[in-house]
């Protein structure tokens, strides 16, 4: 039986939802901001297919590189962060607040990220991302 869970944001939704909503979030956040120009040109069912892309390539190197588990996959934990920032966005008196508070989320996710993989395979995933998306804007700027 699939469990509901509570969103300040989303309301109650069950699990796969909110795995969804943030795959789509997360996606849509990294390929806009790598090729805003194009993203812009996609037809829905092309950013989804681009968006399903993206969270599978990062699922199968979460997996098949750093051996983590389903208990280890970190969706929840993105879906959190991501919910912080938005809150952090709407709520923040200014710019140098909303960054302070911006910093103290990162440091939090990486906590968690430390406590659910390890600090090495963080490491490894967090130079994946930088991978991805420096190659994603080359392929942008040309």
């Amino acid at each position: 039986m699939e469990q509901d869970l509570y969103s300040p944001i989303f309301g109650k939704i069950s699990i796969n939802m909110k795995k969804i909503v943030f795959f789509l979030f997360v996606s849509i956040l990294a390929i806009s901001s790598t090729q805003a120009q194009k993203w812009a040109d996609l037809s829905a069912e092309q950013k989804l297919s681009k968006a399903k892309g993206f969270r599978e390539d990062n699922q199968k190197f979460l997996k098949e590189k750093l051996g983590m588990s389903e208990d280890q996959l970190i969706d929840n934990t993105n879906v959190c962060f991501l919910a912080g920032l938005e809150r952090i966005n709407a709520y923040g008196k200014d710019n140098a607040t909303k960054e302070k508070w911006a910093k103290s989320a990162v440091q939090a996710r990486q906590a968690q990220l430390d406590m659910i993989m390890g600090p090495e395979k963080r490491k490894q995933f967090q130079d994946f991302m930088t991978a991805k998306v420096n190659k994603a804007k080359a392929a942008a700027g040309k």
